[in-house]
């Protein structure tokens, strides 16, 4: 029986995210820097900040450029880019190179991906689906660090470099081979010049939603993208841990689990109640995790904490589509995505903390704080029925109504 089209890109884009989801193991590369080549955890931490803010704003760009010119191309491009950014970093094995030339490429070419694989795969299916949909492409991302935090523990034995050098010929040769499985449905192709004309493609901004979304997303990915940055140096400092990269494969396998979870989630509750359980249990745990003092205790909350983390990027692609529509996903997706730019900057704090303080307790605080934030932002998201009456005049009218 032949797998039905749909879920053949829906793999694919798994696939590919599992390859570009490398980044989650960041903390291992980072680990590696301070004890071999006497980074400090702030050094460490620069280049993960270079590549969020390269790939928040990438995010917008690809997304009008997958808009235009389809998936396939936009995706091939982002597999060279990644691949590109180990391995010319693998020659520069200093601070501020590798912060601009890793942050800055591997940030361009996972937003192109992630800005391609998704809204393929959710214009193969009907609403009711698009959150399962999206858990699913998203899934890989988070799988990749079960894989990828040992292989890259392994590999940064022989030197980082090393690891760079073959982590980037994997990356281009298997996202290349994986693109060509990427397509959308007929009829929903590349939009034309004409469209792209009369289309209003920044509509988004007159909706309060998004600024919702933006502020949500923003205090939420904080977490999980200090965690990828200093876990293993976390677990080593609070629990006395030394195989930190298993810790990580923990929080990739959970992260992973979470994504399909809240997306199927979402279908059923809705989108805005789906967020307000998934970020009151990013607070709860994240203040459990000032006081484990244990590899076990630490293990469940940073497994909790990976099971909620993974539900952000189902939730907010759903949502996106929610209100507002199918057209220009990849732009309007990308528009909230750039919040993450903003909320990689915190690693960099989390690092300079550290560096003063010999320890994590104030950026666990800190961030129990932004998540709790998020809860009473999402009781202010209304559903997109609602949102739409209050946008008369505006092609969000052409929405189809989703449940609150």
């Amino acid at each position: 029986m032949k797998l039905y089209k749909g879920w053949q890109v829906a793999l694919a884009g798994m696939g590919i995210n599992f390859l570009a989801g490398i980044s989650y193991a960041w903390s291992i590369f980072a680990g590696e820097l301070t004890r071999t080549l006497g980074w400090s955890q702030a050094q460490a931490a620069l280049p993960y900040t270079v590549f969020i803010a390269c790939y928040a704003v990438g995010m917008v760009i690809a997304g009008g450029i997958q808009d235009r010119i389809g998936p396939r191309p936009t995706i091939t491009a982002g597999g060279i880019l990644i691949g590109a950014s180990f391995i010319i970093s693998s020659f520069f094995m200093t601070p501020l190179p590798v912060a601009i030339i890793w942050g800055f490429l591997f940030g361009a070419g996972l937003a192109c991906c992630f800005a391609s694989v998704t809204p393929a795969a959710m214009k193969w299916f009907p609403a009711a689906k698009r959150g399962l949909v999206a858990g699913v492409v998203v899934g890989g991302i988070g799988l990749s660090a079960i894989v990828m935090a040992p292989f890259a523990h392994i590999l940064v034995r022989r030197g980082v470099a090393f690891a760079f050098l073959i982590c980037g010929v994997l990356m281009i040769v298997g996202i290349s081979m994986l693109s060509r499985l990427v397509s959308v449905p007929s009829g929903s192709g590349a939009l034309s010049d004409a469209d792209m004309q009369n289309t209003d493609r920044y509509m988004v901004f007159r909706n309060r939603a998004f600024y919702i979304m933006w502020l949500m997303f923003c205090l939420t990915s904080a977490t999980g993208l200090t965690l990828a940055t200093h876990l293993d140096s976390i677990v080593r400092v609070q629990a006395s841990f030394e195989k930190g990269y298993l810790m990580v494969a923990l929080f990739a396998l959970f992260n992973a689990v979470g994504r399909p979870a809240a997306g199927y989630l979402s279908d059923l509750l809705g989108r805005g109640r789906a967020m307000t359980v998934n970020f009151s249990v990013m607070t709860v745990m994240l203040l459990i995790t000032v006081y484990s003092g244990t590899a076990l205790s630490l293990a469940f909350a940073v497994s909790v904490l990976g099971l909620a983390y993974g539900g952000i990027y189902s939730l907010f692609p759903a949502a996106a589509v929610a209100y507002f529509g199918d057209n220009n996903f990849g732009l309007n997706y990308g528009l909230v995505f750039t919040a993450i730019g903003a909320a990689g900057f915190f690693p960099l704090v989390a690092g300079y903390l550290f560096d003063i303080h010999a320890n994590f307790t104030l950026v666990f605080f800190l961030l129990a704080g932004f998540c709790a934030l998020a809860v009473l932002l999402s009781l202010f998201l209304k559903n997109p029925a609602y949102a739409l009456k209050q946008e008369s005049g505006t092609p969000l009218k052409r929405i189809v109504q989703a449940r609150p």
